[in-house]
C-alpha cells in the first residue's frame, strides 16, 4: 500500500491567498481604469475652473480663462493699491498714551501678483498629471471646496527697508533715570520701560495682510528696559543736592563771577555714561547754559584781546612798549571748573580757567628785533592846501608803525589797498599813461618817493619800483617812485639782520619817512649826468573857445633824458657793493591849444555904431604835479 503525501499548512495558506489576490487585483484595476476614464472625461468635458474652487474668498467655479484673467487682474490692481496700516498700542509707562501708526501701499512695499501664474494655478486643479491628485480634486468638486492661493511675491529689499523705518517710528524709548532742576530744587525722574516692535513678527504679519487683502496689522511688541536704575538716580541726586548747597565763585582779575544755587540749577544736567560696560548717571555742567548765565558786561570785562608790543621813539632812540596777553572765555573749561568746585569738599571759589592768547608780537620778540636807533630818514615838500595833500597824509597814517622782521618784504600797494573815498582818500593830481589826470588817491606817489629814499639810504633792498613817466622837479632825479593800483608798486625787502620800524609823519607842507633799526651799512650815492636828452615834442589840442586861427601855449614841456644813480654800500667787514638805479624819463610834450576853424568874413560896418571886442578866454591852469 502506497501512502499519498498530504499538503502542509503553509502550502494550503499560500494557495488560498493566490485565490483571493487575483480577484482583488482585478477590482483595483477596474477601479483605477474607471478613475482614469472619469478624470479624463471631466478634464475633456470642462474647460473652466472646477466646481467649488475659491480664489481669495471668491467662488470661481466654472470660470473660463478669460474671465479668470480679468478677475485676477482686478485683484492684482486692488492689492497693489491697497494700504496696510500697522498699529502700535499705547505704552503709558513710557509716556506714549496714544496709538501710533505707519502705513504703506502694496506698491511701496514691492508687492506683485502674477496674473498668468494665478490663472494657471486655478485651472490646473483637477487636471494635474498626477492622477490621484487630479481624482481627489474631481471628487472634492462634487462634495467640498478647493482653495487656491494667488501667486504673489514681495521685493524683499524694499520690504526690509520699510520694516526698518516702521520699527524705528513705532519704537517707544524707555524713560531713563534722571533729575529735573527747578531753580535750586531737584526732582527725581524714575526709569521706566519702553517698547520695541518685534521685527520678525512684523514681517510675518505684513506679508499675511498683503497676501490676504487685510488693511490693518496690530504690531506685536517687546518691552525695552531702561539702562539705568533707581539706585543710579539715588546716587546722582545726592551729588546734585551737594552741588546746590552754596554759591560758586570764579575770579578773573578784578571781576568775580558768582553762581548762586539758583544759577547752578540752571546749568546742571544729568548725563548717562558708560564705563567698562556699566551704565551710570553723572552730574555735568552745560557749557552753553553756563555761558548764557554770564551777563554781557561781565563777559566784556573777563575777555580781553592781546596787545602787541610796540615801539616808542624819543629823541632818535627807540624803546619797547611791553605786550599784554589776552584772555578768551572757554565755556567747556569753565563748566568743568564749576562742576569740580560744586561737587568738591573744599573751597567753592577759584581763578577762572580760560584760554590765554598771546599777541602776534611779544615783548621778547620785539626786543630781539634790535630796533634801537634811527637808520635813515627822508623828507619831501609840497605846496600847502591842495587836495592831493590829504592823500599823502592818509598814506602816512596807514604806514606809520609798520614793523618788518628780517626777511620780510613790504608792499605799499598791498598795505594801502585800493585807494577809495571809503578809506579816507580823495581826488588829486596824477600821471596816468603819460597824461596828467585827476583820480582818487592822486598824490600818494609823493609818499612813495619819500619812502623809496628812506629805504635807499637805509641800505635796504628795493626789489620793485617804477619812476614817473616825466621828471618832476620836486623829486630827486633818478631816485623817485610812483604808485598805481594794482600793478605799479613799491616793495621794500628787509635784507638786514635786524628789524625795521617804519615811522611816517606829515606837516602841512612836507612828509617824512624814517626807518628805525640798527645801523648795519654805510650808504652813499653818486648821480650820473643826463644822457639821451630828447626835446619835448609839441602836442596840439583843439580848443573851439579860442578865436579861429588863434593858438595858446598851455605848457612849455620838459626834456626827456636817461640818468643812472649808483648806490654804494660799505659793510662793517670792509666789503663794498654798488647798485645801479637806471631811469628813462620821457620828454613831456609842449602843449598848445588852438582853434583851426577858418575865420568868418568880416561883416560890413553898421552905419549906427561899432561893435565891442569879445573878451579873450582865460587860460586854464595845468593839472598839479
Amino acid at each position: 500500500m502506497v501512502d499519498t503525501p498530504q499538503p502542509s499548512f503553509r502550502s494550503a495558506a499560500l494557495a488560498r491567498a493566490r485565490g483571493y489576490a487575483v480577484p482583488a487585483l482585478r477590482v483595483v484595476g477596474i477601479a483605477f481604469g474607471v478613475m482614469l476614464l472619469l478624470t479624463f472625461g471631466l478634464r475633456v468635458a470642462r474647460a473652466g475652473a472646477l466646481p467649488g474652487v475659491h480664489l481669495d474668498g471668491q467662488d470661481v467655479s466654472g470660470m473660463n480663462g478669460a474671465r479668470l484673467h480679468d478677475l485676477v487682474s482686478d485683484l492684482a490692481r486692488e492689492r497693489t493699491a491697497q494700504s496696510v496700516t500697522v498699529v502700535r498700542a499705547p505704552v503709558p509707562s513710557a509716556g506714549a498714551t496714544e496709538e501710533a501708526t505707519v502705513a504703506a501701499t502694496g506698491a511701496e512695499l514691492g508687492y506683485s501678483l502674477d496674473v498668468d501664474g494665478t490663472v494657471k494655478a486655478v485651472l490646473r486643479r483637477g487636471r494635474q498629471l498626477n492622477p490621484f491628485a487630479a481624482f481627489a480634486d474631481q471628487v472634492r468638486a462634487f462634495f467640498g471646496t478647493t482653495t487656491v492661493e494667488a501667486v504673489q511675491e514681495v521685493d524683499q529689499e524694499r520690504l526690509s527697508d520699510w520694516l526698518e523705518q516702521a520699527q524705528r517710528r513705532l519704537r517707544v524709548d524707555p524713560i531713563e533715570g534722571s533729575l529735573a532742576f527747578e531753580g535750586a530744587s531737584v526732582a527725581r525722574v524714575e526709569p521706566k520701560p519702553g517698547a520695541d516692535v518685534r521685527r520678525d513678527a512684523l514681517r510675518e504679519d505684513v506679508l499675511d495682510a498683503l497676501f490676504h487683502g487685510r488693511s490693518e496689522v496690530r504690531a506685536r511688541t517687546a518691552p525695552l528696559e531702561p539702562l539705568t536704575t533707581s539706585a543710579d538716580v539715588d546716587e546722582v541726586e545726592e551729588a546734585a543736592r551737594r552741588a546746590l548747597a552754596a554759591s560758586v565763585e570764579l575770579r578773573r582779575g578784578d571781576v568775580t563771577l558768582t553762581l548762586t544755587p539758583e544759577d547752578l540749577g540752571a546749568v546742571l544736567t544729568v548725563e548717562r555714561v558708560t564705563h567698562d560696560d556699566e551704565v551710570s548717571l553723572e552730574l555735568r555742567v552745560s557749557p552753553e547754559a553756563l555761558e548764557a548765565q554770564i551777563p554781557a558786561d561781565v563777559m566784556t570785562s573777563i575777555e580781553q584781546e592781546p596787545v602787541d608790543a610796540t615801539f616808542a621813539v624819543s629823541g632818535g632812540s627807540v624803546s619797547v612798549v611791553e605786550s599784554r596777553d589776552g584772555f578768551r572765555f572757554d565755556a567747556e573749561a569753565a563748566a568743568e571748573q564749576v562742576r569740580e568746585l560744586a561737587l568738591g569738599a573744599g573751597e567753592r571759589s577759584a581763578e577762572l580757567d580760560g584760554e590765554v592768547t598771546e599777541p602776534e608780537l611779544t615783548t621778547q620778540e620785539a626786543r630781539s628785533l634790535g630796533i634801537t636807533e634811527q637808520v635813515s630818514t627822508f623828507t619831501t615838500n609840497f605846496p600847502c592846501c591842495q587836495s592831493r595833500v590829504r592823500n599823502i597824509q592818509r598814506a602816512a597814517e596807514l604806514v606809520d608803525g609798520v614793523v618788518l622782521e628780517p626777511g620780510d618784504t613790504f608792499s605799499l600797494n598791498g598795505h594801502l589797498g585800493e585807494r577809495t573815498v571809503a578809506k579816507g582818500f580823495t581826488t588829486g593830481g596824477a600821471i596816468y599813461d603819460g597824461e596828467f589826470v585827476e583820480q582818487v588817491g592822486g598824490g600818494v606817489s609823493q609818499f612813495t618817493t619819500t619812502m623809496f629814499n628812506a629805504a635807499f639810504f637805509g641800505g635796504y633792498a628795493i626789489p620793485q619800483y617804477k619812476a614817473h613817466s616825466y621828471y618832476i622837479s620836486r623829486y630827486p632825479v633818478g631816485r623817485e617812485a610812483t604808485l598805481n593800483w594794482p600793478n605799479v608798486d613799491l616793495k621794500v625787502h628787509n635784507n638786514s639782520p635786524h628789524g625795521i620800524l617804519v615811522k611816517a609823519a606829515t606837516s602841512g607842507t612836507s612828509v617824512t619817512v624814517t626807518f628805525y633799526g640798527t645801523k648795519w651799512v654805510e650808504v652813499s650815492e653818486v648821480t650820473g649826468g643826463r644822457t639821451n636828452v630828447k626835446p619835448p615834442p609839441t602836442k596840439y589840442k583843439e580848443n573851439p573857445a579860442l578865436a579861429p586861427g588863434e593858438e595858446r601855449v598851455v605848457s612849455q614841456g620838459r626834456e626827456g633824458f636817461d640818468i643812472t644813480v649808483t648806490r654804494i654800500l660799505k659793510f662793517p667787514d670792509g666789503r663794498e657793493e654798488r647798485e645801479r638805479f637806471f631811469t628813462r624819463y620821457l620828454p613831456e610834450p609842449r602843449t598848445v591849444e588852438r582853434n583851426t576853424t577858418s575865420p568868418s568874413p568880416s561883416p560890413s560896418p553898421e552905419p549906427t555904431g561899432t561893435a565891442s571886442p569879445s573878451p579873450s578866454p582865460t587860460a586854464s591852469e595845468p593839472p598839479p604835479q
